[in-house]
């Protein structure tokens, strides 16, 4: 009721916004939102198209018209948008920008389900992209108990997978995968699942406290899911990456049965040149020189016609290692002289004195010892930056080159030199016939490469080459092209949007990436 007048009579009430002005606020606060949902899903469908650019943009214009509302009203929307926002520069590849904005839409930890899951999600792909793995894991273990119930916690398993590998727990990292393979299994993902369990293979290889069959069976296990799938256009990386995992275990029978199994699953030039140098390696590693010979021929011609001088420089080394194990060591020094102008051409400086040994060894053969002192010395002068048992290595065959050329000379006595029965080589380390050569030791180490949290490991092969008359060998090391990675990426999960996609390294890497170190490759 309206209350009295000092006069005693009743007074009316004040007049409220007329029905029109009701009808006109309502509809700009309608127009309003509905801008900021179209430009919502505007962005989210540019980030599926892959135009980040475009989608960063549509956030952007999001968040500002989101600030203009009033605040108490808007606060959900607000933060929902700067969520968005955030998470679409950590996307982008701001994730310290991203950061701020992701906290700011203060993700609620007592909250349950999917949505609240993705916020704990972006706010720990931010940190991990920040290098800050600590922080990511603790986000991550908080998406992962909203995503449980839903059975839905594969991501995030693996994302911690890729943590743990980066500081160097392995045992932990391959506890995570396995269960990321089985949650993507249990969602009907066979895909993810396959890709998952083979990187635990890996991390348990890794950690030294499993055996060979016990990896065995996680790789077996592996490539039956990956059988599974319907993505058969990504089943080559897989096989390769089977490969890969075979190599390590010296398994070099099963490791040429996968690699020829990807083989005709390749997508182009580029990974079918990778697969054929991992083929090669692989039947040099078997002693078969002449399916090396041929498959390393193929990967260095496909690998020129791409311009890729790097790759091919590393081709022509190994094709240059087949062809000597075959005799034929005219051929071989023309390969390593080959590798030598394409390393030169790509700025290789370890392709660059890696050849140079390889050529001091074909010159050893062919008598041209003056030639191979050459040789070694300018892979000395090549290789300062190289671990001490390299240049102890080199330096130890420039002085076998130097006795064994003033000897020939008649200017030192021949029985000073060092002479032993001449016996067959195998391809894959310096030890001797009948020794198992380890892939990754030999005369360099295996060298780490961490990225996006994730570790590549690029497996050093050494191989054997002999002086002529069986005096001192010459290990000249086998190149290996770079590692074949795939395609996805590290997904973007605003906070009304969730990827679907296995979630690999973040970054994509560039398929023209040079690996610093030889080693057999996983698809780009």
């Amino acid at each position: 009721m309206s209350s009295p007048n000092h006069d005693g009579i009743p007074q009316e009430p004040e007049p409220e916004l007329s029905s029109s002005k009701k009808k006109e606020k309502k509809r700009k606060r309608s127009q309003h939102e509905a801008s900021i949902r179209a430009l919502t899903s505007a962005g989210h469908g540019a980030l599926l198209a892959g135009q980040n650019h475009e989608a960063l943009t549509s956030f952007q214009r999001a968040f500002f018209l989101a600030s203009k509302a009033p605040r108490k009203r808007d606060t959900p929307v607000l933060r929902a948008c700067a969520f968005n926002l955030g998470a679409a520069y950590v996307e982008t590849g701001d994730p310290a920008r991203g950061l701020e904005l992701l906290l700011r839409a203060q993700p609620e930890e007592k909250a349950q389900g999917r949505c609240h899951g993705d916020q704990c999600f972006n706010v720990a792909l931010a940190y991990h992209a920040l290098g800050d793995l600590r922080q990511a894991l603790d986000w991550y273990h908080r998406a992962l108990g909203h995503y449980q119930p839903l059975g839905d916690q594969g991501q995030a398993q693996d994302k911690m997978g890729a943590c743990y590998q980066a500081l160097g727990r392995p045992e932990l990292a391959a506890h995570c995968l396995q269960e990321a393979s089985l949650a993507y299994a249990q969602a009907g993902q066979p895909w993810a699942a396959a890709l998952s369990l083979g990187t635990a293979a890996g991390c348990l290889l890794k950690s030294g406290q499993y055996s060979v069959g016990e990896v065995v069976q996680v790789l077996e296990e592996s490539r039956r899911l990956a059988e599974k799938s319907t993505e058969q256009g990504l089943l080559g990386q897989l096989y390769n990456d089977l490969g890969l995992s075979y190599s390590q275990l010296q398994l070099f029978p099963l490791a040429a049965e996968a690699f020829l199994q990807a083989l005709p699953l390749c997508r182009g030039p580029g990974e079918e040149a990778t697969v054929l140098q991992n083929l090669g390696m692989a039947h040099n590693a078997l002693g078969n020189f002449w399916e090396a010979r041929d498959f390393h021929q193929k990967a260095a011609d496909l690998h020129g016609s791409m311009g890729q001088r790097w790759e091919q420089g590393r081709s022509f080394g190994s094709l240059a290692f087949a062809l000597s194990q075959l005799g034929d060591h005219n051929a071989a020094r023309d390969n390593y002289l080959h590798a030598l102008r394409a390393a030169q051409d790509a700025g290789d400086v370890k392709g660059q004195w890696q050849a140079c040994e390889g050529l001091g060894a074909a010159a050893a053969r062919l008598g041209q010892h003056d030639q191979a002192l050459k040789y070694y010395k300018e892979a000395l002068a090549r290789c300062q930056k190289e671990p001490d048992s390299v240049r102890e290595r080199l330096v130890a065959k420039l002085v076998d080159a130097m006795r064994t050329h003033l000897a020939r000379g008649g200017l030192v006595p021949t029985h000073t030199l060092t002479s032993a029965p001449r016996r067959p080589q195998i391809a894959g380390g310096s030890c001797p016939a009948g020794t198992p050569a380890r892939m990754g030791r030999g005369p360099a180490e295996v060298q780490h490469r961490s990225s996006d949290g994730w570790e590549d490991e690029e497996l050093e092969v050494g191989h054997e080459e002999e002086e002529e008359e069986g005096s001192v060998k010459i290990p000249v090391l086998g190149w290996l092209a770079q590692r074949l990675k795939s395609t996805t990426t590290g997904k973007l999960c605003p906070a009304s949007f969730r990827s679907s996609t296995q979630p690999r390294e973040v970054p994509r890497r560039d398929p023209q990436r040079r690996p610093t170190t030889s080693g057999f490759c996983t698809i780009m």
